[in-house]
């Protein structure tokens, strides 16, 4: 059912009047879209007439006056259509406000349930254009979740007041949904129906608010709501976890990360190339660090702002070059902290570089030793002078122009890392044994150490281990809390 041809203001509330025990019928009668003409028709006959429009809605007596929330969203809807000037929308957008505003008020009642569908529709639409007019963007459009504001991360939320406000609207319609109580009145509709959608329009805002640690409620309550994942859209299940995956992203949770950007990179549509470069965006330096290797193919779908950024990084980490990863940390320094993964890169990743320049020297002297006489066994030893001459060639120790950088090297002025000044370029054993303690304590090589023979013996059995095997041995696996997203 749409708004029938007779859009006087008395004929649009006695429709309303008769789809009052109809929520999806209900719905239609709100519309927020300027480019129909239905929406102007209406917007000239309540000028036209000088409609009291109060008055009108209160002789309805919708519920029997017994729920005055109602009424006053009715009333700030029909204030809306009279008032908002379409072409200014950052002079209309506190009449919009104002209407979302009562829309949760009305929303909380326990009659609410038969709101969801207008819930539903209004919610992204406002949301998505108080973030538009906070960030210089004047649309007012449907809310798809575009990857290009998924991408895009937030400042700080006096920057952007009419997000703030209302994420905290959306934060009265999350809690209202999670306290909903069934009864006869809201039987046929459930406020649950559209919780995944408020969740991750809060998330959102959250993200945008540069404020995602207040995630951790949102998904807190998900997580016990007792809802079926599966009867909700893709589109919906995509977005949330992609959210999800950027907030333990964020944490450094990167197995719990990887498991959702994978699930949202898996599901999204495949037309949908700028929604997957957004997960790509957190999922390709998840799997970096924890040693999961980027299909080429992917590097054809990622664009080149996601390729110049991630292509080297996971060359230099697969090579064990410590100086080429910090190198073009440092030359994409802007973009990798505006997506706030600098810090996480620069501190994870160097552990996993070590752990593969060891074993790229394994390899070497293993293939350079002399054969072995029948029935004897080589001993898999390493010695520290060709860890420290391949840690020395992994950061250019004894690179001249290198060595003149860093020795200029000035707070304001500083050297490329992990060098800010002359004297930390210099490696010696003890650099060589305390890097060996560390990939040992942290499960990364399995090996004992001589440190008077100078020596390092590896494990018959294998001295480095799978790097996605170790972090999961260190318990960084979805637990089943989350397993019901999954059934």
């Amino acid at each position: 059912m749409g708004i029938e041809t007779d859009m006087a203001l008395p004929s649009i509330l006695s429709q309303i009047g008769n789809s009052l025990l109809s929520p999806g019928d209900l719905s239609n009668l709100f519309s927020l879209d300027f480019s129909s003409p239905d929406l102007a028709t209406l917007q000239n006959d309540i000028l036209d007439k000088s409609y009291d429009i109060a008055a009108q809605i209160q002789s309805r007596n919708y519920f029997g006056g017994d729920w005055p929330g109602f009424n006053e969203f009715v009333l700030s809807y029909m204030t809306f259509v009279r008032d908002v000037d379409p072409y200014d929308l950052a002079e209309s957008y506190p009449l919009i406000e104002k209407l979302f505003t009562d829309l949760q008020v009305a929303f909380s009642n326990r009659r609410g349930a038969i709101l969801t569908p207008i819930v539903g529709k209004i919610a992204g639409i406002v949301t998505n254009l108080a973030i538009s007019l906070d960030s210089g963007k004047y649309s007012i459009v449907e809310d798809n979740i575009s990857a290009n504001v998924l991408a895009s991360n937030g400042v700080a939320g006096e920057h952007m007041p009419r997000t703030s406000e209302i994420a905290k609207v959306l934060l009265k319609l999350f809690n209202s949904i999670r306290g909903e109580r069934l009864t006869n009145e809201n039987a046929q509709t459930s406020k649950k129906e559209v919780i995944l959608y408020v969740a991750v329009l809060l998330c959102r805002a959250y993200f945008k608010l540069n404020q995602p640690s207040a995630c951790a409620n949102v998904f807190s309550n998900i997580h016990t709501a007792n809802i079926s994942f599966s009867r909700y859209p893709r589109s919906e299940k995509v977005t949330y976890r992609y959210y999800l995956g950027r907030f333990y992203f964020l944490r450094q949770e990167l197995l719990r990360a990887r498991t959702h950007l994978l699930w949202a990179f898996n599901n999204c549509h495949s037309a949908a190339v700028s929604n997957q470069r957004a997960i790509l965006t957190y999922l390709i330096p998840s799997n970096l660090v924890l040693g999961v290797g980027t299909r080429p193919h992917l590097y054809e779908l990622v664009g080149d702002t996601l390729r110049g950024a991630f292509g080297p990084l996971e060359k230099a980490v697969r090579s064990g070059d410590l100086y080429a990863f910090n190198a073009h940390l440092v030359r994409y320094f802007d973009w990798f902290v505006s997506k706030k993964m600098f810090l996480l890169l620069r501190s994870k990743a160097q552990i996993i570089i070590f752990r593969n320049l060891f074993r790229r020297i394994d390899a070497i002297v293993t293939a350079s030793a002399p054969p072995l006489e029948p029935g004897t066994k080589r001993p898999n030893d390493l010695a520290f002078d060709d860890l420290l001459i391949g840690v020395r060639l992994s950061t250019r120790q004894n690179d001249p122009a290198l060595a003149a950088q860093a020795s200029q090297a000035s707070p304001e002025n500083p050297a490329i890392l992990p060098y800010s000044n002359l004297n930390e370029m210099s490696w010696t054993y003890d650099d060589v044994e305390n890097i060996c303690i560390s990939l040992i304590d942290q499960g990364f090589m399995k090996a004992n150490i001589y440190a008077r023979s100078k020596l390092l013996r590896l494990m018959p059995s294998g001295g480095f281990p799978r790097i996605a095997e170790v972090w999961a041995a260190r318990g960084q696996i979805s637990g089943d809390e989350e397993a019901w997203m999954d059934r």
